[in-house]
């Protein structure tokens, strides 16, 4: 009888599978995508489901390649790492303005009247809890706020009038 596998098997799986992307990724600066398959093991679609969660956590990056070769290579948005400590006044004021934008350090510090420093160690304050991720424009690094979405929450259905019954 099948087993189909569980949220958790296939969430193993998928960490099990970064790693080895990751450590692939570090023994060379850039890669091919199906090179990096072949060195992998992996079949393209779980390297292609690795990439992605990679992606979006900021650890990896899409490099510019020829023709349609999909190319990438280790990332570094410039945060720290550091522990998950509770919000700083800083890395409130920097998830506030991030609410529904995406942004540079830079330009978030002209805007925000803070230091370049001062908003990236809000930033990594804010990546440490999980709350960002970015993307890589050319030398470019956006942030922006991790779209978070109510799990199991209905929505209650909305009030209706009862009109009296005439008999």
């Amino acid at each position: 009888m099948f087993n189909p596998p569980t949220l958790e098997d296939l969430q193993e799986t998928r960490r099990a599978n970064e790693k080895l992307v990751l450590k692939a990724l570090e023994s060379k600066p850039e890669w091919v995508e199906t090179e990096l398959a072949k060195t992998t093991g992996l079949a393209l679609s779980h390297l292609r489901a690795a990439l992605a969660s990679l992606l979006d956590q900021g650890r990896v990056r899409r490099l510019p390649g020829t023709g349609t070769r999909a190319v990438y290579g280790l990332a570094d948005p410039g945060l720290a790492d550091v522990p998950a400590t509770p919000l700083t006044e800083g890395a409130k004021k920097v998830r506030d303005y991030l609410e529904g934008r995406a942004d540079s350090a830079l330009y978030m510090s002209e805007q925000l009247r803070m230091t370049r420093e001062d908003v990236m160690t809000a930033l990594s304050l804010l990546n440490a809890h999980g709350m960002i991720t970015c993307t890589f424009v050319g030398s470019l690094v956006i942030f922006r706020l991790k779209e978070t979405q109510a799990i199991g929450q209905e929505q209650s259905p909305a009030p209706t009038s009862k009109k009296k019954q005439v008999a």
